[in-house]
């Protein structure tokens, strides 16, 4: 099966999975994209080489996946600009799912009310049921 295109990509600032309070020293700038099911996170893995030492003995280590920021459109409860003193400094982005919020950073003022627009835009179809028709327009 094909992956349709991302309705919208780019990069902002989140912070670690598993620690959504953490310290503005360990949010890092990761890639995001928006298509008609989710905004994802895209998350590199690291490759690890098999290497071989003087002494003859092979050193092997795996790759580590990491786990990502994942919103699903329907989790989605509202989507808006926020400027919080506990969140890192810049452009933030909060989005209220059924889960509890998920706060991100834009790069930019600007670029922030792109991912608002798109994330609406994106909800507004889904609520209204016609997320197929959005699927096949962006892969046309």
């Amino acid at each position: 099966m094909l992956h349709l295109p991302h309705l919208k990509e780019g990069n902002m600032t989140a912070p670690p999975v598993e620690n959504a309070i953490a310290l503005h020293r360990d949010w890092k700038r990761t890639e995001f994209f928006l298509n008609h099911e989710a905004l994802q996170q895209v998350i590199k893995v690291e490759q690890k080489q098999v290497s071989r030492s003087l002494s003859g003995t092979i050193a092997e280590v795996t790759n580590e996946e990491n786990s990502a920021i994942r919103v699903e459109i329907p989790d989605i409860v509202s989507v808006s600009s926020c400027a919080d003193l506990t969140l890192p400094p810049g452009a933030g982005l909060c989005i209220d799912t059924t889960h509890g919020p998920i706060f991100l950073i834009a790069n930019s003022w600007e670029s922030l009310n792109g991912w608002l627009d798109a994330i609406r835009l994106v909800y507004t179809i889904y609520a209204r049921g016609k997320t197929d028709v959005l699927a096949s327009i962006i892969t046309s």
